[in-house]
């Protein structure tokens, strides 16, 4: 039992690295999307351009968590436009225009219920693009009509106009090394080999050949029109309340010199979420570890 125990500890500790990095990866780039970038020792290391699949997100300004749209017709009545600018040259990639997505192109699953004609502010190509780490990124929204959304803590509006941000890749990952936790698989007998290989290979197809561009230099702001997101009352207070206090805590006085900067760091002005999602990612390491356990 004992020797259970401290292979689970192990286990859990290695897990806890990169599925913290990969939490860091997935979802803080949604809180903002401001000039965030994945850790360099899962980057690629290659500087010249390889074909890699690519996840993108929309950098709105307020939203902390997830966004969707209430509208699907009207959302994709817009543009969406990427440009890829490498050594004074662009490509330009139209993800949807007129109503559809371009070939290759559409949006990430996590919308609650596709039948209710909403749509998450997430997209991914199933076709490769040529990237690079020195690449430059410019990208451009054109939204038709005022665009009802709803996040989890807020609802707004995404006014009609035309959006525009620069950025570069939040992260490029090539190769993903899981010989670690094909090791510690192997060592405690826990699953069949091939229940082992099988959520190997899942892992590693979350994150294989794939371009984040999620670090983006301006933001497009929404007009917020409640702050009742799809969170109920009970867990938004809670997360709120946490937010408000940690956000207490770290900001200077009014008539501190460093005040007016405080209010435009990112870091500072949402420390909350900096220290909440390593707790979560622990959480969800050892969730998934037991589960698989228990297999």
């Amino acid at each position: 039992m004992q020797s259970c125990n401290i292979g689970y500890i192990k286990l859990t500790y290695k897990l806890y690295l990169p599925s913290l990095a990969l939490i860091f990866a997935l979802i803080m780039p949604v809180f903002a999307l401001y000039t965030t970038d994945m850790p360099k020792n899962i980057q690629t290391k290659v500087q010249e351009p390889r074909e890699r699949t690519i996840s993108l997100k929309l950098p709105l300004q307020q939203p902390r968590f997830h966004w969707r749209f209430m509208s699907r017709k009207d959302f994709l009545s817009g543009k969406l436009l990427l440009r890829i600018i490498r050594d004074g040259k662009s490509t330009e990639i139209v993800i949807f225009e007129n109503g559809q997505f371009s070939d290759g192109w559409g949006e990430m699953g996590i919308t609650r219920d596709p039948n209710r004609g909403e749509i998450y502010f997430g997209f991914i190509s199933t076709r490769g693009y040529l990237t690079a780490p020195a690449d430059k990124l410019e990208l451009e929204l054109t939204v038709t009509k005022d665009l009802r959304g709803i996040g989890a803590l807020q609802t707004g509006i995404l006014p009609a106009g035309k959006y525009k941000s620069k950025g570069t890749y939040s992260g490029l990952i090539d190769e993903y090394d899981t010989t670690f936790l094909a090791e510690e698989f192997a060592k405690e007998g826990k699953g069949s080999p091939d229940e082992q290989k099988t959520l190997l290979k899942k892992w590693r197809q979350q994150v294989e050949h794939k371009a984040f561009l999620e670090s983006w230099t301006e933001q497009w702001p929404l007009k917020i029109t409640s702050q009742k997101g799809w969170l109920s009352e009970e867990r938004a207070s809670a997360v709120k309340r946490m937010r408000e206090k940690l956000d207490a805590e770290v900001k200077p006085s009014s008539s501190s010199p460093d005040s007016a900067v405080a209010d435009e760091n990112p870091f500072r002005e949402h420390l909350w979420f900096w220290i909440t999602i390593p707790l979560v990612a622990l959480f969800i390491v050892i969730f998934l570890r037991r589960a698989f356990a228990r297999r």
